[in-house]
């Protein structure tokens, strides 16, 4: 008679290979997310350059490169801004990071639909995910898509690295069978097979309990909408500009800080007007939408000064700044009329009405 140690490593077996087959489309889907990913950068979107084809996601130099990604969603990111303004002023490593991150990509996507390495591809991809939460979570201007895409992509994982790949897998056809696969106890946790029951109805319910609080919690700090009413930490609809450090010179030039710091990525705030108050709010320097969209090169210094990065500059009328643009900015001079009191307030005016305001001091 057989004993029950003897009978559950093969019960769990049979389990594991079901619940493979269950989630065989679950693997192959969150396999390709992440193998159209890279791919859309090494394989199908091109552009020709004197006879040279160039990945456009990965050309640093023109406007598609995928970085600008990061500038865009550094306003809203979790915990980890420091870290990305940081890697933002060292194109190396800006280069470097792209390219780790597209091949991590490439390897975790072709691991899963190929199920290769199952548990292991399952594992990175259940922290791309989260690393994709800290940093895009906060953005999506129709459904909280990548919140969505971040939450439904760590449970999707979660469950494939507890199954592995099951009969329709490389790793079941190819290496579990092998000596050396059956002889090392650590080997099914990289690749597929069964796992102990006891130690897998564990981990099970700890990943289980790990995907709700990760769920409910990010909900929670982004939009606030778990015990009160939905508001989000960082505004993804309406784009607000911080503006710091106005100073008037003895021109009448004024010179700012501005930073777009919420607003959806799909679009940019677009100033048309800047006005210089007194201390009674009288209108005391004006430039319009001509005069601003005038501004000289020089006059606008953005912090991430590259072609693909999000930016300040002129438009036809004013001048526009995409979520994630810093810039140092200098108003030309004008002649600063009689004013009441020491007081100086810098007014923006965007095309659809929204001022921003910051008190000015003298250079």
């Amino acid at each position: 008679m057989a004993h029950a140690d003897q009978i559950e490593p093969r019960a769990s077996a049979g389990a594991l290979s079901l619940a493979a087959l269950i989630l065989l489309g679950t693997r192959f889907v969150q396999g390709f997310i992440f193998w159209g990913g890279a791919t859309r950068r090494l394989v199908y979107d091109f552009h020709d350059v004197a006879g040279v084809e160039h990945a456009v996601k990965l050309d640093f130099d023109i406007p598609g490169f995928v970085a600008a990604k990061l500038t865009h969603a550094l306003p809203g990111a979790l915990w980890v801004q420091g870290p990305i303004e940081w890697t933002l002023r060292h194109p190396d490593l800006i280069v470097a990071s792209v390219w780790m991150w597209t091949f991590a990509e490439l390897a975790v996507g072709l691991g899963l639909m190929l199920g290769l390495a199952t548990r292991l591809s399952a594992l990175v991809s259940i922290w791309l995910n989260v690393v994709l939460m800290v940093i895009f979570g906060w953005m999506g201007s129709t459904c909280l898509d990548e919140w969505t895409m971040a939450v439904s992509g760590v449970a999707m994982s979660s469950a494939v690295f507890l199954a592995g790949g099951g009969a329709w897998s490389l790793d079941e056809r190819y290496l579990a069978s092998t000596s050396v696969a059956q002889r090392y106890a650590w080997i099914p946790w990289l690749l597929s097979g069964p796992l102990p029951a006891e130690m897998l109805r564990r981990l099970a319910l700890w990943l289980g309990v790990a995907c709700a609080l990760f769920t409910v919690l990010t909900y929670q700090i982004l939009f606030g909408a778990v015990v009160s009413p939905l508001h989000s930490r960082v505004n993804f609809h309406r784009h607000h500009i911080a503006l710091s450090a106005p100073s008037v010179a003895g021109d009448g030039s004024v010179t700012f800080d501005a930073y777009v710091d919420a607003g959806p990525d799909t679009g940019a705030a677009y100033i048309i007007a800047a006005r210089l108050l007194d201390g009674s709010g009288q209108t005391i320097a004006h430039w319009d939408g001509q005069a601003l969209a005038a501004l000289a090169d020089t006059a606008i210094r953005n912090g991430y000064p590259y072609v693909w990065a999000s930016r300040f500059k002129t438009e036809r009328v004013g001048f526009s700044g995409q979520t994630g643009a810093r810039a140092t900015i200098t108003l030309p001079a004008t002649t600063i009329q009689p004013a009441e009191g020491a007081a100086r307030i810098l007014v923006l005016e965007a095309i659809d009405g929204t001022v921003w305001k910051a008190v000015a001091g003298a250079k």
